[in-house]
């Protein structure tokens, strides 16, 4: 079964939006908001979370689950509050906020649910 071409605007969407954060960290050190350390630490984590559209697009049913815990739980700690957050970081937060709720919407749509609950690993050849 071929990925579904919701879950391929999802997955373009995942990356598109490491993307921009890592463009973001770049032009927070380099307005030097950002030490060395913390702007290592940024790519590493982005670099990390390159893992989800990997996985999303291999068709991990655990990875969409875990994607939307952490996107939830990212959005209830900001709304908590944005002490400690850089200025960049929260105003680009708040711009790509649609972008993570169309990200989720796309994975739990029908054909993505079905996509993701029908994968099963290739079966291993009988002898």
């Amino acid at each position: 079964m071929d990925m579904p071409k919701g879950v391929k605007q999802a997955v373009i969407a995942t990356w598109a939006s490491l993307v921009i954060f890592a463009l973001v960290a770049v032009v927070e050190k380099r307005m030097g908001m950002l030490t060395y350390g913390e702007f290592g630490a940024y790519l590493i984590g982005y670099g990390i979370f390159c893992i989800f559209p990997y996985k999303l697009s291999k068709g991990s049913n655990v990875t969409r689950y875990v994607f939307t815990i952490l996107s939830v739980i990212g959005l209830l700690m900001m709304l908590g509050g944005t002490e400690g957050m850089k200025k960049l970081d929260v105003i680009f937060s708040i711009l790509l906020l649609p972008l993570n709720i169309f990200i989720i919407w796309r994975l739990f749509t029908g054909e993505a649910n079905d996509w993701f609950t029908n994968k099963r690993p290739p079966a291993l050849p009988q002898q």
